[in-house]
């Protein structure tokens, strides 16, 4: 009967109906008090949605019955570095990687396998909590290496993508967190005590990129958790001022604006027209020009595979490319190669649908009458949020270069020799 009420919480929790799978799983327990597996199971759950205490008593119990099980270890390590509890974090993560579950032949690291990479992550994250950047730095270093894919050494960590279409999610984030350690080191305890990171920062430190941030704030000083949607198209097109101005600022020029999926073509077209730019949809396969200086957006970063297949045909067509990022829906370091410019790293909903963007004849409407707002919007004096940024960015230089091989050359447009200036410019520019 017990298992039973576990199978049936498994099921329920994969319907997402987590409180009835939170009551199966308590049932199983209440019949079998010394299974590790209900335990584990009761106490992730509770995990998740916030039932902390709870939890915390299910790991107990459960690594009171089998001190060694590595998912109880590894999961309340994760409780305990929600709760600022470090020294006890890193025990427990470190109990795992030098004793572990299997003493043959090798070690718990050679048992373990490709599974102790979220592990080495999580050693990396703590030290990073602390400022620990060279010990950060051996952790992540080690999560690549048990995923068969160690970055070399003699080469700098910002070094472009490995040949792998695309890399494992641990991968991707160990890659992202090994290159943000010099940006990180920049400031003075870049993460909070109870671990959140500034939007602004993360951004930078993980991407090396600008975020812009939304109306309603300083383009600073970034809101930890924004609105999630826009109401109106005025606020897609207060929005949108921000890096058109940057880029107006910064002597940026584009022959082309190409949307990088369906959702994002109104943008794309507004754009185009603020930038004085040609405006492509993402179903035009012979465009934009060949050698052409192109900008590439999209929305919302709906789908990282299918952007970054057309962000690679991009860059191979184009002279120079630099991508901007409305929005994304998941962790920038899900993005490979990510976004240069960014206006918030959260998820956000349009006054368009994707089916209503998708279609040429509406995706034309919503951004002619966008463009119309956006250059109503520019005609205003500029809210101060430009010189903001060339102020803070230029304190803060370490940024991808918007080309292929990141080797900060200016990239050449092939319609009037126009040339995309290097990110790194940045830090000299005046304001």
């Amino acid at each position: 009967m017990a298992d039973q009420q576990y199978e049936k919480g498994k099921e329920l929790e994969q319907q997402g109906y987590w409180e009835r799978a939170l009551a199966a799983y308590r049932r199983a327990c209440g019949l079998d008090a010394t299974s590790v597996l209900y335990l584990v199971a009761r106490g992730r759950v509770c995990q998740a949605h916030g039932i902390e205490e709870e939890a915390a008593a299910c790991y107990e119990a459960a690594l009171r019955l089998r001190p060694d099980d590595t998912v109880a270890l590894y999961n309340q390590a994760q409780l305990f570095a929600a709760r600022g509890q470090l020294d006890e974090a890193r025990a427990n993560l470190n109990c795992i990687v030098s004793h572990g579950p299997a003493k043959e032949s090798g070690g718990a690291v050679e048992v373990l396998g490709e599974r102790a990479a979220p592990i080495f992550c999580k050693l990396g994250e703590i030290a990073l909590r602390r400022e620990e950047y060279r010990v950060a730095e051996i952790h992540f270093r080690k999560a690549l290496s048990v995923l068969a894919d160690a970055p070399d050494p003699a080469k700098p960590v910002s070094a472009p993508y490995p040949a792998k279409p695309h890399p494992a999610a641990e991968e991707r984030y160990a890659r992202a967190a090994l290159d943000a350690l010099p940006r990180f080191a920049e400031f003075e305890r870049p993460i909070a005590p109870d671990g959140r990171i500034d939007p602004k920062v993360a951004v930078y430190a993980y991407a090396g990129a600008v975020a812009l941030g939304m109306p309603d704030d300083d383009g600073v000083a970034l809101p930890q958790a924004p609105g999630l949607g826009f109401d109106s198209l005025e606020e897609v097109a207060e929005t949108l001022a921000r890096p058109v101005r940057l880029m107006r600022r910064l002597g940026w020029e584009f022959d082309a604006v190409a949307a990088l999926d369906a959702e994002s073509q109104p943008i794309a077209i507004a754009l185009g027209r603020a930038l004085q730019a040609k405006a492509y949809g993402p179903a035009e396969p012979a465009a934009p020009q060949r050698g052409a200086a192109c900008l590439g957006v999209t929305a919302t970063g709906r789908d990282p595979g299918a952007l970054r297949e057309r962000v690679l045909a991009l860059r191979e067509r184009c002279g120079g490319l630099v991508t901007y990022a409305v929005g994304l829906v998941q962790p920038v370091w899900e993005y490979a190669p990510p976004p240069h410019v960014i206006s918030m790293p959260v998820r956000l909903e349009y006054p368009w649908n994707r089916g209503e963007a998708s279609a040429a004849e509406h995706a034309e409407a919503f951004g002619a009458e966008l463009a119309e707002r956006l250059e109503a919007v520019l005609e205003r004096a500029d809210d101060g949020t430009t010189a903001a940024q060339l102020g803070w960015y230029g304190r803060h230089s370490r940024l991808n270069a918007p080309f292929g091989a990141g080797d900060g050359r200016d990239a050449q447009g092939a319609s009037g020799g126009r040339a995309i200036p290097s990110f790194g410019e940045l830090a000299s520019a005046p304001g």
